[in-house]
């Protein structure tokens, strides 16, 4: 393995140490960051395509977004604590490596699509690894001001893939080639992205604490039932929009629950009591490394972050399902035109994040900013659930400005939720901090959409349904929206102040940071 990490350094070796920066590197990190919501919302309006081009029904082609989205949430945190562990920097760069091989193989299949599906789901692990180390490459190349313009390009990342993974998918399906045209875009751009990352990263310097955590000691029997029982959740939360009262629902999430809390109990009231009291012990147990670390309740507003982010997701979600739907069958648009019309939601989040400024927590706090966030998320979803199909300008009235006030108060939510998670969490941490909150993200987005779902009911769109009965199944999906941001409300009023946590003596002392790229990567194999 030394052998083989020494061939690959001496090719990297070939770009010269000063021509690597981390404001470079993390150019291309945003790059392949968007890779992420692209290959989830395309696939969103290429479900025709794949419907007409492999003849497959819509339950099929369903499941090539449901796929990449239960097995991206199932392994997060796996990945985010190796990424602790073994590097972010190498498992961002290689995951994005995997990200551009499954694109690719994913673009030249043609005739069925089950080995679709299955590649979907192996994009989808890639696109897992790539989250978490992506934020933590963020709190770990950039400190104090820094961080927070670090964290306003990772938002404009984000929300600008979000919004244009839509109508990239309606465009490319509607080449002489149909989805597979998306595909092999992704795989140009990840694999581009992929090689320049490996020639120009920047690794992430390690702490004794990151020194300390060896892979051979991660706890392997927790990793396999975490991701089982994640599966589990994510998979009935996805069969939910169908129908709540099958065994595929009722079964799956309460047992999925239940494997996630054994892993959580398990590590908390025996690992670590135990490793507590045997400080000192070489015992495998006593140097087992966690994936559910105490360190993620010390963070400030843990609680209101935990329950605030799931229906913040779940709100978002179905908001976006909503209207979609709504422009879909009730204005009888194109999937292109209704992601239009949907995209100012994520304008509005491009607008915030342009806007805001490092300034504003330190002068109204990180409290009152949350508080108001909730408050215009809130304010915005009752205001879109006045839509009306009879009245002409009702998207501009009902529409168009409160999806652009909605977007702004959601960007400063997620301005102050990651300038606290990267500020809070040791630098050894972050990948696995991360993971952690992503995984909660990702339960929203899955609740959101089968609540959403479950309320419109199955719209087919070879049948003709009466705009009033959509307008109206729409609506009430809306009020669902108007209840997770009540909800989310409620959370922030208990949420305190945030202040960024002085590093402790250890992770200020890099005990490698007077070593070159080379002696790193020789001594610390991926």
């Amino acid at each position: 393995m030394s052998a083989l990490n020494a061939w690959f350094l001496k090719i990297r070796n070939l770009v010269d140490d000063r021509y690597r920066s981390k404001e470079l590197a993390y150019c291309f990190i945003l790059i392949g960051t968007c890779l992420d919501n692209l290959n989830i919302t395309a696939a969103f309006s290429m479900t025709e395509s794949l419907q007409k081009q492999m003849g497959a029904t819509t339950a099929d082609a369903t499941w090539v977004v449901s796929s990449y989205a239960l097995t991206m949430g199932a392994f997060i945190i796996l990945f985010g604590k190796l990424s602790d562990i073994h590097g972010l920097h190498k498992v961002f760069t290689t995951g994005l490596f995997a990200m551009s091989i499954m694109s690719l193989i994913c673009a030249v299949i043609t005739k069925t699509i089950i080995p679709l599906i299955v590649f979907r789901a192996f994009q989808g692990i890639a696109g897992a690894s790539m989250i978490p180390s992506a934020v933590g490459l963020c709190g770990n190349y950039f400190h104090g001001p820094q961080l927070s313009t670090a964290i306003n390009y990772l938002m404009l990342a984000f929300c600008a893939s979000l919004g244009i993974g839509t109508i990239l998918g309606g465009a490319f399906s509607i080449t002489s080639i149909g989805y597979r045209a998306f595909f092999y875009f992704s795989f140009a751009i990840s694999f581009v992205s992929s090689i320049a990352l490996f020639f120009l990263i920047v690794p992430v310097e390690r702490t004794r604490e990151h020194n300390m955590m060896k892979s051979k000691y991660l706890d392997y029997g927790g990793a396999l039932l975490l991701v089982g029982g994640l599966i589990l959740i994510i998979y009935g939360f996805t069969e939910a929009g169908t129908r709540w009262d099958s065994p595929k629902v009722y079964a799956t999430i309460p047992v999925g629950t239940v494997v996630v809390l054994i892993v959580l109990l398990f590590e908390n009231f025996y690992v670590i009591p135990y490793q507590r009291t045997h400080r000192n012990s070489n015992s495998y147990r006593s140097k087992l490394v966690l994936l559910f670390p105490f360190e993620v309740v010390k963070i400030t507003n843990f609680l209101p972050f935990f329950v605030g982010l799931t229906f913040n997701y779940a709100g978002f979600t179905a908001l976006i399902t909503s209207l979609l739907l709504y422009h879909e069958f009730v204005d009888g648009d194109s999937a292109i035109v209704a992601a239009v019309k949907v995209f100012c939601t994520s304008a509005g989040i491009l607008i915030g994040a342009l806007l805001y400024r490092p300034w504003m927590q330190k002068r109204f706090g990180s409290k009152i900013l949350l508080i108001w966030s909730a408050v215009v998320c809130l304010g915005t979803s009752i205001w879109i659930t006045r839509i009306d199909h009879a009245n002409r300008y009702s998207f501009w009235i009902y529409e168009f400005v409160p999806q652009l006030l909605y977007g702004y108060g959601t960007n400063i939510f997620y301005q102050v939720y990651y300038l606290a998670l990267l500020s809070e969490t040791p630098l050894h941490l972050q990948g696995n901090v991360t993971g952690i909150f992503q995984t909660i993200g990702q339960i929203g987005k899955c609740l959101g959409t089968a609540i959403a779902s479950s309320i419109i009911g199955a719209l087919d769109s070879s049948k003709v349904y009466s705009k009033s009965y959509v307008q109206t199944r729409c609506v009430n999906a809306l009020w669902f929206t108007v209840a997770c941001f009540a909800l989310e409300l409620v959370m922030m009023l208990f949420s305190k102040n945030s202040r960024p946590t002085q590093k402790s003596k250890t992770e200020e002392s890099k005990d490698e940071s007077e070593k070159t790229i080379e002696e790193y990567d020789i001594e610390n194999p991926a």
